[in-house]
């Protein structure tokens, strides 16, 4: 028996007694994600500024504690959604 469950960041499958493989979800380079959940504070560049890879373009409070994420690729930043 094969069975599935959808995860934030990717699909797990569990093949009954022989394994259990996970696929990571296919991520679109046009959208800069964290894998921790928080608010969103502020953003550290204006709305089209230019980013480099691994360069920090927002930060996320999560338990009180304030952390930066990092963009995984090269571009430009448009805000979607704003700080809160």
């Amino acid at each position: 028996q094969i069975s599935g469950v959808e995860e934030p960041l990717s699909l797990r499958l569990r093949v009954e007694g022989l394994a259990t493989v996970t696929f990571p979800k296919v991520r679109d380079p046009s959208e800069l994600r964290s894998d921790f959940n928080g608010k969103l504070v502020r953003f550290l560049h204006a709305d089209g500024a230019d980013i480099q890879e691994g360069e920090p373009y927002v930060e996320l409070e999560a338990m009180k504690m304030i952390m930066s994420v990092r963009s995984g690729v090269a571009g430009k930043i448009h805000h979607t959604v704003g700080p809160g």
